[in-house]
């Protein structure tokens, strides 16, 4: 199987938050008047949307079974949010960096559409879908949940961005921005209640994977990004909704304190992650959920100078966007250089089989035991997910195939092969 194929059946959302992160930093660079160097961030943000949304495309129609059983998988259906994220502030960057107001209110309408799609499609998953008896809250809730919230925020942010350039439907676009916005905070405030119950009463393993975790803190940064936002326009503009404004200040500050309290938690956590790790660092698309979180944070912060007029905010995020900097050029250098060095589907020579195999494996009450080793391979995605796969002839000369995950170090059974060995 090609490299090509092999990258588009290891695609997925989570590889959106590439261009999030990008379109941050390239927004954030234009308002500290860095405008020179914003142009190339926003436009090596668009390859990635573009090179992905492609990926994705031909992932759909090359292996649309895997491709419809992600989608209607509980705990990874939410992560489709990232699409609207990605398209909502690739808006925020055209009208900022250049000026292209019809641009921005296009991808306003596309991002709306996509918006509403998947949330009618996700939640009909979550709430519709078969629950099996054994099905665990701690195998379908993380912190993915929260782009949920940052993908509607994130249309109401381009909403307000949009509606600053627009002399006609103040109204509207104050109604439909404010009525977002608190759509937004409200299942933040519900998905938080959740998380917390499961970080409590829940075990947490040191292995479990951390960085989708760091969309607490980017979710409540993007809510008080989007609060402090329409607080501005709506002090400008006035309308029946300046009755709101003091709410509008108050929640935001408090979203944005809420996402700080989280910081020092979240670092413990992966400070307790490396310490009791001893494989080295593994490549992960999670590097770039940590930098987005950081970015959302950074610009969240800048926003909230032009509220409460304070020194020290202006301070505080400039140590969050030099952070932000570092994370994404860590996160850039390490995704190239894992890329370039990727083996995928390279063939493995000299593995010591004897000890590797099991000599048997239990299948639906029934015990199958190994009796030749065929052939043997590592598979290896863009991700850096390693499995050590075995062609195997167990008894009654039936040829299947067998794998070890060496992340989760468990054995699967994963089919049984069309020849038999006579």
């Amino acid at each position: 199987m090609g490299v090509l194929k092999i990258a588009t059946y290891s695609s997925n959302t989570r590889w959106f938050t590439v261009v999030t992160a990008t379109t941050i930093i390239a927004s954030i660079s234009q308002l500290y008047g860095y405008e020179k160097v914003s142009p190339y961030f926003f436009i090596a943000g668009l390859v990635a949307f573009l090179s992905i949304a492609v990926f994705m495309i031909v992932r759909a129609c090359l292996f649309y079974k895997e491709t419809l059983n992600e989608l209607i998988n509980p705990e990874k259906t939410l992560y489709l949010f990232t699409v609207v994220v990605a398209v909502s502030l690739v808006g925020v960057c055209f009208s900022r960096i250049f000026h292209l107001q019809t641009t921005a209110s296009v991808c306003w309408y596309v991002a709306i559409g996509f918006w509403l799609g998947i949330s009618l499609f996700s939640f009909s998953i979550l709430f519709l879908h078969h629950k099996s008896e054994d099905r665990e809250i701690v195998n379908i809730l993380h912190g993915g949940w929260f782009f949920v919230t940052a993908g509607t925020q994130s249309v109401a942010f381009l909403g307000v961005i949009v509606a600053e350039h627009s002399i006609i439907h103040a109204i509207f676009f104050q109604l439909f921005s404010f009525a977002l916005w608190s759509i937004g905070a409200s299942l933040y405030l519900i998905f938080m209640t959740l998380i917390i119950m499961r970080l409590v009463f829940y075990r947490f393993d040191s292995n479990a994977c951390l960085s989708p975790y760091w969309m607490n803190v980017g979710a409540a940064a993007i809510t008080a990004l989007t609060g402090s936002a329409l607080y501005q326009y709506i002090n400008i503009i006035g309308g029946p909704f300046v009755d709101f404004l003091p709410f509008l200040k108050g929640i935001s500050l408090f979203f944005w304190s809420f996402g700080l309290w989280w910081l020092p938690f979240l670092i413990v956590l992966a400070i307790r992650k490396r310490t009791s790790n001893s494989e080295g660092f593994a490549f992960t698309v999670g590097y770039w959920e940590v930098a987005l979180a950081i970015g959302l944070y950074a610009s969240g912060t800048i926003q909230l100078v032009g509220l409460f007029k304070g020194q020290y905010l202006v301070i505080l995020s400039m140590c969050f966007y030099f952070a932000f900097i570092v994370l994404w050029c860590f996160s850039s250098i390490f995704t190239i250089v894992h890329l370039v060095r990727s083996s995928i589907w390279m063939p493995v020579n000299d593995l010591t089989i004897n000890y590797a195999v099991p000599y048997s494996f239990k299948l639906r009450g029934k015990v199958f035991k190994v009796k030749e080793v065929i052939n043997e391979w590592l598979d290896q995605t863009i991700e850096g997910v390693l499995k050590k796969r075995y062609s195997v002839v167990i008894n009654d000369n039936l040829a299947c195939q067998i794998s070890y995950d060496m992340l989760t170090k468990k054995w699967y059974f994963d089919k049984i092969e069309n020849n038999f060995r006579l």
